[in-house]
C-alpha cells in the first residue's frame, strides 16, 4: 500500500479501494480467478432499508453494468471493519464468478477457500480468515463509516373520528367531525364517538 495523505485514508471509499485489492490478492493466493471491479458503500436494490433481515452487501454484475465491470455495494448499515472485509470478500467471489453461478457448488467451494464459513447465502469470517483481516485492519486503521441506522416510519393515525353504533358487532364509520348525526339502520339507534 503507498503511502497516503492522512485525509485520504479517512475516506470511506478510499478505504474500501485499499480493501478490494487485497482481498484480489487473497483471492488470487487460493488459485481463484478475479475480476476489475468497482466497489462502494451504498443501499442494496432490495431488503437494505426494511427493519427485518436485511441484504449487507450485493454485486451487480458485468451484464447489468454498460462498461461491463461488475459493481459491488456494501451496505450503509454495517460499519465493524471485519464484517465489511467478509462481506466484500463474499461480494468479490460474486463478481469474479459471474451472476449464474449464484450460490451454488462453484461459489461455496471458492468461498470455503478463502475462509468465510456458514451457509452460502450468508457467509461469515471464519477464524483463520479472522486473523488475517485483523492483520490488515491494524495495518490501515479501521474503517471510516458509521453506520446510518433506519428508523421506521411512524404512521400517522387518522385524523378521522371512529363512531359505532350499538349493532353487536358493531358498525364502525369515521368521519372529520365531532357533532355526528347519524342513525344506523339496522339497530336504528345514533352512531356514537368511540375515539376522537
Amino acid at each position: 500500500m503507498s503511502e497516503t495523505e492522512p485525509e485520504v485514508r479517512q475516506l470511506r471509499e478510499w478505504w474500501l479501494f485499499e480493501a478490494t485489492k487485497f482481498l484480489l490478492a487473497l483471492m488470487v493466493e487460493q488459485e481463484l480467478e478475479t475480476v476489475p471491479v468497482r466497489v462502494s458503500c451504498g443501499w442494496p436494490s432490495r431488503g437494505g432499508m426494511g427493519q427485518g433481515k436485511h441484504v449487507i452487501g450485493q454485486c451487480f454484475p458485468q451484464e447489468m453494468c454498460a462498461d461491463g465491470v461488475p459493481q459491488v455495494f456494501v451496505s450503509p448499515r454495517i460499519h465493524e471493519s471485519i464484517e465489511v472485509l467478509g462481506t466484500l470478500l463474499h461480494e468479490l467471489l460474486h463478481a469474479s464468478l459471474g451472476w449464474r453461478v449464484g450460490h451454488k457448488k462453484p461459489f461455496s467451494q471458492a468461498a470455503r477457500k478463502v475462509g468465510l464459513i456458514g451457509p452460502p447465502t450468508a457467509t461469515l469470517v471464519g477464524p483463520e480468515l479472522q486473523v488475517v483481516l485483523q492483520s490488515y485492519v491494524d495495518q490501515v486503521g479501521p474503517y471510516p463509516h458509521a453506520p446510518i441506522r433506519v428508523v421506521a416510519k411512524q404512521k400517522p393515525g387518522s385524523r378521522l373520528r371512529l363512531f359505532e353504533c350499538q349493532c353487536d358487532p358493531p358498525v364502525k364509520l369515521r368521519a372529520g367531525r365531532d357533532d355526528l348525526r347519524v342513525v344506523c339502520l339496522d339497530c336504528e339507534e345514533p352512531f356514537t364517538l368511540v375515539e376522537g
